[in-house]
């Protein structure tokens, strides 16, 4: 089915199985209709106090897409928001934006509330203990007092014990804040005999009744043998104790059933009722392990695939580190540096299916008055900074913001993307949004964290070289030369290039552009770019010099007629620094970044354009190979070596594209730099080779060689060795045999 609108899910966080579970139920229900989900999220779920701080307002400034988007209606799920004030200031925003709005379970006067009746949940584990484990003496650990799911789940309580039969003292039912301290005392309190030892605890959530397991334990009461204990949710910690608790699960699915059938309803979509029931997740906490009765349920399955998740994820960040990316946006001296590192950068989050960085239109600040910059919101047109997925990349498209993205303008089946802001000391600089294929994928750690922090790192350092650029840019106004590296500015170089094919119009100049991408861990005893200016100065020919910017040069000389490839100029340049320097100092080729223009009179009136173009030129080409062949080259060396040893496999471009977790486009042109081949003709040329030497060795069948070479079809082997040997595979072994 094709997307036919969005809608907002709006969370503090997503930080276990249980926001996960609330929006893959949203998710699917609302992809059935053909609605996108768009999860807007701050990352962190901040308490009141902290809503003043600068890194705070900077997390918390992606609501504000609440009133920029083109959204069919919100889901808010408040009740697990920490701040007060933080619901408030979103409920402010979902009033001025004034479209179909669902609240889950927090009570206010504006939109519907919805809220799964939590009584079943004390109830299911009550009756369990009571019926399974012959449990009569308890204790009751409930949430805030006052607070409606946590009084439900209090009367479930009361309801099981009545329908039991058994009598029971409110001093048994105590109120905790869903937290470990008020659990803690109480199993300290059991075992040092100042209460009596109760035969099971009912706890209001997982981490109250870990809390509970763990002090029991330490304190020499054992679970479950002398106290049975249950939780309630069921997230991911129920299951990764050394004792698993029994648990109830399924609420916060039964939430995102009820609120996105709820607002689909608003909507003005025709929405069947349907029946979902909660389940009782059995574990070890109640005795049931003792007994062998442990048994499977499709929520436990969740919980662990959540876990299988997290752990595949820690297993792949085994490659990957915050300080590498850290350091490589730290290093970004332009937007497309940024853009590429960041596409470069994707294969670390790797559960995301496409990865769009949105930047406002204003997201530099002023180079007039550095003092001026964006404190909030978002500018109405918005730049795609990088929009990258296994079917390509695009970037610098300009976009209104309603739109939320531009990939979303186009045909597409419905999909889960989550947004988080890009900030940098009280400054706003966009939002990024990933997409996954299913909401376990999604991971809201310190790495993601981290990640986004990194952008914003190098959206600042570029700024601030923008800044320098522009102050040398005012001093270079005044004259035609660069002050730092003594050669010619554009304007100096603009200057004689016109007054050369004026003296001289029959004349040809061949204008060359070179930069040089440096090595993170390398320490320069010279500047890269310093030591080139150095070397043509010093060499025979006669290069007139100049500076385009921090990390381009530009080299004129009379043009002599021959035609020089990009890859035989970065060789001429790295052999002049090597001469000039005596060895001291030497410049890798495969870095050296170089394109050359011949200049004739005919163009004496685009030289400025043209050394414009050119210069975008030189930096696309040098973001290719920063964000990918360097990070890139020792997993692609290790795959080609791979291909030609085990020609046999059953290789497929788009398995490889997956591993290497960046896009389709990204990879081929990588390969084809490094290998100056596509992947795919390695393929073939691994296996014809192979194919060759087992004809020319062996009286293997030719169908036999095809299966060796990975042919499944031996008629495909025949015409594929045909078109590139240009004869059969036996006639080949004929021609050997005879020679």
């Amino acid at each position: 089915m094709e997307s036919k609108g969005r809608i907002g899910v709006i969370v503090p966080h997503i930080s276990s199985n249980t926001e996960t579970e609330l929006i893959d139920v949203i998710y699917r229900k609302a992809a059935e209709y053909g609605y996108d989900v768009l999860v807007i999220s701050g990352v962190i779920n901040y308490v009141d106090d902290m809503l003043d701080g600068t890194y705070c307002k900077g997390q918390t400034n992606i609501y504000d897409l609440i009133l920029y988007g083109d959204f069919d209606g919100f889901i808010f799920e408040a009740n697990i928001f920490c701040s007060e004030k933080q619901r408030k200031i979103i409920l402010d925003l979902l009033k001025k934006r004034d479209i179909p709005t669902v609240v889950v379970n927090y009570e206010q006067p504006y939109f519907p509330v919805v809220s799964a009746d939590e009584t079943m949940l004390f109830y299911l584990t009550t009756e369990h203990l009571i019926k399974e484990h012959n449990c009569r003496k308890f204790y009751c650990i409930g949430g805030y007092k006052g607070h409606i799911p946590s009084e439900q789940r209090i009367y479930g309580f009361r309801k099981a014990m009545d329908n039991a039969g058994i009598e029971y003292d409110e001093s048994c039912i105590i109120y905790g804040d869903y937290w470990r301290d008020i659990p803690r005392q109480i199993a300290l309190d059991i075992a040092n005999g100042k209460i009596e030892k109760p035969d099971g605890i009912i706890c209001g959530n997982d981490i109250m009744a870990v809390e509970v397991c763990r002090t029991l334990m330490e304190n020499g009461v054992k679970v479950p043998e002398d106290v049975k204990v249950t939780g309630c949710d069921g997230s991911i910690i129920s299951q990764t104790e050394r004792v698993t608790i029994t648990t109830v699960s399924s609420q916060s699915k039964l939430n995102g059933m009820l609120s996105i059938r709820k607002l689909l309803g608003i909507i003005g979509e025709d929405v069947a009722d349907e029946a979902f029931p909660l389940e009782l997740v059995i574990g070890e906490s109640c005795g049931c392990g003792v007994k062998g009765n442990l048994c499977s349920c499709r929520s436990l399955s969740d919980i662990r695939e959540y876990a299988g998740i997290i752990f595949e994820m820690l297993e792949h960040r085994r490659t990957s580190s915050h300080g590498e990316i850290n350091r490589r946006m730290s290093e970004c001296n332009n937007i497309y540096d940024v853009t590429g590192t960041f596409l470069g950068c994707c294969y670390m989050m790797p559960t995301g299916i496409k990865a769009e960085l949105c930047l406002c239109n204003d997201w530099c600040r002023s180079m007039s008055n550095p003092l001026i910059y964006r404190r909030g919101g978002y500018s109405d047109k918005m730049i795609l900074g990088m929009e990258a997925d296994y079917n390509g990349c695009n970037q610098m498209i300009e976009f209104n913001i309603r739109d939320i993205f531009p990939s979303l303008k186009k045909p597409h089946s419905p999909r889960l993307t989550v947004l988080s802001s890009i900030h940098y000391k009280g400054q706003i600089f966009g939002y990024v949004g990933f997409t996954y294929k299913k909401a376990a994928h999604i991971i809201f750690d310190e790495f993601y964290m981290t990640w986004c922090d990194s952008v914003s790192i190098g959206l600042n350092s570029v700024q601030n070289k923008m800044y320098k650029d522009y102050v040398n840019k005012r001093i270079e106004s005044l004259s035609e030369y660069a002050p730092v590296l003594g050669i010619y500015n554009r304007r100096g170089l603009i200057s004689k290039l016109v007054g050369l094919m004026t003296d001289n119009n029959s004349s040809e100049y061949l204008l060359i552009l070179v930069s040089y991408i440096k090595e993170g861990r390398v320490r320069y005893s010279v500047p890269p770019i310093n030591s080139i200016v150095n070397a043509m100065r010093l060499s025979r020919d006669e290069y007139i010099l100049a500076s385009i910017d921090e990390e381009i040069i530009a080299a004129l000389i009379e043009n002599d007629g021959k035609k020089h490839t990009s890859a035989e100029l970065a060789v001429d340049v790295s052999d002049k620094v090597n001469a000039s320097y005596r060895g001291a100092i030497e410049l890798k080729t495969d870095r050296i970044a170089v394109i050359s223009k011949t200049l004739t009179s005919a163009d004496i009136f685009e030289i400025d354009n043209l050394i414009s173009v050119l210069t975008d030129e030189l930096k696309g080409k040098m973001m290719s190979l920063s964000s990918g062949m360097f990070s890139y080259k020792d997993r692609f060396i290790a795959l080609r070596d791979d291909i030609f040893r085990h020609p046999e496999k059953e290789w497929n471009i788009e398995s490889i594209i997956r591993s290497m977790g960046i896009s389709k486009s990204h990879f081929q042109r990588i390969y084809k730099e490094l290998f100056d081949t596509s992947c795919k003709e390695d393929i073939i040329t691994s296996r014809m080779e192979k194919a060759k030497w087992l004809l020319e060795n062996t009286i293997i069948p030719v169908t036999q060689i095809a299966e060796q070479c990975g042919y499944f079809n031996s008629s495909h082997f025949i015409r594929q060795f045909g078109s590139r040997v240009e004869m059969t595979p036996s006639d080949y072994r004929k021609k050997f045999r005879k020679e």
